[in-house]
Parts: C-alpha cells; structure tokens; sequence
C-alpha cells in the first residue's frame, strides 16, 4: 500500500470492518478546482472586446489572421493559412483606441495587426466572393509596422499575463 506521501490528493483511512482504503480529500480538489477557474477568467478577461454593429448570421469561429486598412474595401482580415480575405463590418472608429492609430493609411504608424480574431459572419458565404465579418473579439496581437523596418511588437494588453511573464524571463 503506498504511503500518504506518494499520493498527494488521497489519504489512508480505515473504515469500521479495518481494512484500509483510499479517501480523496475534498479541500484540494476544491483548491485544484478553484486554480482551473481562475486561470479561465485570467485567459478570457485578456481578451479584446469590439463591438459588433451587424447581427451575425451564422455561429461565430477563431482564426488566426492579418488586420489591414486600405482603399476600396477599408478593413479586411487575411486568414493566414489560405488565400481567403474577409471584409469588416467595423467601422474603423468602433475599434479600440489603442489599436485605430495602425490602421490609418496616412499615419506613420501605418501597420499590418496579426492576432487570433473572432470573427462572426454578418452575410452568407458565396464562392468567388468577399465574406463580410464582425470581429467580435481579438488577443494575441502582433503589429508590424509598413512604414519604418522595425521589428515586428506585441499589443501586451492583449496577450494573457502568464505568457507575457514567461517571454520575459
């Protein structure tokens, strides 16, 4: 039988005929418990909330891709692994203010903004043809400047805490 050492989450108990069995004990299961949930808030709370001025028509998804301002069609997202482009049913003034000075094309901050987007279809998806989107939320953002060659930098306020404090050790 192992000892109460080796077992960290169960005790040795005897019950009433003697024999001995292994107990889980509730306060560190509480505790685990409570360390998963708040590593959940920590992970969502990271995340960059815009508003969406459209109803989506479809379930919203995740995806990895490139925010870019340009004439014609003002926002679009590239979908980095394929050759797709969606359009932007956000205004450029909806967009957190941290973020609207890289995307004015006469500004010299100009930028490309890579992150993981959510994105929520605001139309229906026909082949050959641009998808408009909202993006309901974005974390994880890259910025990599147009204008000046600069190394590429992250927008801190968008990346989970224990990933920021892990790179700068």
């Amino acid at each position: 039988m192992p000892t109460d050492m080796s077992l960290p989450f169960f005790r040795s108990v005897t019950n009433r005929t003697g024999r001995r069995s292994m107990k889980r004990m509730p306060r560190t299961v509480g505790v685990a418990l409570l360390g998963v949930w708040a590593a959940a808030q920590t992970a969502s709370a990271d995340a960059v909330q815009w508003p969406c001025p459209v109803k989506p028509v479809e379930s919203c998804f995740r995806h990895h891709g490139r925010l870019s301002s340009q004439n014609g069609i003002a926002l679009t997202i590239w979908l980095v692994g394929t050759t797709r482009r969606v359009g932007l049913a956000n205004d450029l003034a909806d967009l957190p203010a941290f973020i609207q000075k890289y995307l004015v094309i006469t500004s010299a901050d100009h930028s490309y903004v890579f992150g993981d987007f959510e994105m929520c279809p605001t139309g229906p998806d026909t082949p050959g043809h641009l998808r408009e989107v909202c993006v309901a939320s974005a974390e994880r953002l890259v910025i990599q400047n147009l204008q000046r060659s600069t190394p590429p930098f992250r927008l801190l306020p968008t990346w989970p805490r224990s990933v920021v404090v892990d790179r700068e050790k």
